[in-house]
């Protein structure tokens, strides 16, 4: 036990001495933050949906897309930038078990993904709740923890999908640009042109289904406890090949 922490507090000093983390972490609390700001400006104009209607409510809090890409490219350096720049060698010296190192690390994404969307989700919510007052308007609506609890989540599952892709590619430019040209392109467009149905059984269409407000149509989004387990299942499958790699792979 008391290795396992102490390798949980070696992976911490790690990302939090990195430029990365807070710069990342700033610009996702900005972006979202500013998200809320904006949107309330334009409610009730050019079609939008009126400040205060569970719509433009749900639009305000639509923050998972902002961490769920943050936590992904986190979690690719957590893993690629090790192999990379070797780093990963004395680490495996000192703990001659790479299923835990691997284990470890991917519990501290995990759980850095977790706190991190839980704060950023609290701060665009407080926001949210400021402005709405600020306008005589005083009441949520009843999904707003469905989707907080979604965004905690889908953060996670995509951080730990990003070390997957880190410890698979051990190139951390590479699979950073094929990873979010994937969820921003791939899935979205291609696939869903090409086999119209499938972009909501992907990992970007499942964690659209945990961080969106149900739509009218429930065809084109899975049920939130659907989509959380689709998420995890990509998670876990993924992380089971960068495990066997990772284990098996020479890293000198």
């Amino acid at each position: 036990m008391n290795g396992i922490i102490r390798l949980a507090r070696a992976e911490l000093r790690k990302l939090f001495t990195t430029r990365a983390l807070p710069v990342s972490f700033a610009i996702a609390i900005v972006l979202a933050i500013g998200s809320v700001i904006i949107d309330a400006m334009v409610a009730g104009k050019n079609g939008s949906p009126r400040l205060g209607t569970d719509v433009a409510v749900y639009q305000m809090l639509k923050f998972g897309a902002i961490t769920c890409v943050v936590m992904l490219i986190l979690g690719i350096l957590a893993a690629g930038s090790e192999f990379r720049h070797r780093t990963i060698v004395p680490v495996l010296l000192a703990t001659p078990h790479r299923a835990r190192v691997f284990a470890v690390k991917v519990a501290v994404v995990a759980g850095l993904g977790a706190v991190f969307s839980a704060v950023t989700f609290g701060l665009g919510l407080g926001t949210v709740v400021a402005t709405l007052s600020a306008h005589g308007i005083h009441h949520l609506p009843p999904g707003v923890a469905r989707l907080y609890l979604g965004t905690v989540v889908s953060s996670a599952c995509f951080g730990m999908i990003g070390v997957a892709l880190g410890a698979l590619t051990r190139n951390t430019i590479g699979a950073i640009v094929a990873a979010i040209a994937w969820t921003l392109f791939v899935e979205q467009v291609i696939l869903a042109a090409i086999v119209p149905g499938i972009e909501k059984w992907l990992p970007t269409g499942a964690a659209i289904g945990l961080t969106n407000a149900p739509g009218p149509d429930p065809a084109h989004s899975l049920p939130a406890a659907v989509a959380g387990l689709v998420l995890a299942g990509y998670a876990i499958v993924m992380l089971l090949a960068a495990s066997r790699t990772t284990i098996r792979r020479d890293v000198g």
